[in-house]
């Protein structure tokens, strides 16, 4: 929740909007705890249900598995008027810009020690020392199991992708855009952006750009692009 904070400040200063934020169970404490990915789906369609009771217009943004959630239920409830996907995590393991990021510390350091290769899969490997392999398992099960959704999505569709993501490949974000059905669809790279957009050095220009696409009109038209 932590990494949406200044999203959702701004949303909510910006627009008055109410924004909602929520732990998928499992996610309460820093060590993931072992759960099903259908209890992440349930707890996710039960929160819509309750929103959809008292809003009209609901809009959706999702990160990295967070994304996938967020596509499904776009393609579930039609109540759904906008969706936002950031790095959505329809495949992971980007070992091509890990090549990368290390071959630039080799290039860019003559006295190249070890401590630089852990620099370079820090958050990598954050990420996975949190989380249980029972997890990763419910995980890749929940992507196989609802990688079709996006071709039911509708309604329209921002997709945003950090250029230098080391988790998920720029071409899972193609992959999405290509098969969402929709008519009003968007991509957009972030130039010198890893994994974690919310809280990196764009995040207040990536805020300012997803609320764009939220409010639409010729603002939005003015402002989207296909990187920024």
């Amino acid at each position: 929740m932590w990494e949406t904070e200044y999203l959702h400040n701004y949303l909510e200063f910006n627009n008055n909007y109410d924004v909602y934020g929520f732990t998928l169970p499992g996610h309460e404490k820093t060590i993931v705890k072992a759960v099903k990915y259908d209890e992440w789906i349930d707890a996710s369609k039960e929160k819509i249900d309750k929103l959809i009771t008292k809003y009209k217009t609901i809009y959706i943004i999702g990160h990295s598995m967070g994304g996938v959630i967020a596509a499904y239920l776009a393609s579930c409830y039609k109540g759904v008027k906008k969706l936002v996907l950031l790095a959505p995590a329809f495949s992971y393991g980007n070992f091509d810009q890990n090549k990368l990021d290390l071959k630039k510390r080799i290039l860019n350091n003559k006295e190249y020690k070890e401590k630089y290769v852990e620099e370079i899969y820090n958050d990598l490997l954050s990420k996975i020392l949190v989380v249980p392999i029972s997890s990763v398992l419910e995980f890749a099960k929940l992507v196989k199991e609802h990688n079709a959704c996006t071709e039911n999505i509708s309604c329209p569709v921002l997709i945003m992708h950090g250029k230098e993501d080391e988790i998920i490949p720029l071409e899972t974000s193609k992959d999405v855009y290509d098969k969402i059905k929709s008519n009003d669809k968007h991509l957009t790279f972030i130039n010198h952006t890893k994994h974690r957009i919310l809280i990196s050095n764009k995040k207040e220009e990536v805020s300012e750009y997803i609320n764009c696409f939220l409010k639409g009109g010729l603002k939005w038209k003015n402002k989207k692009k296909s990187e920024i």
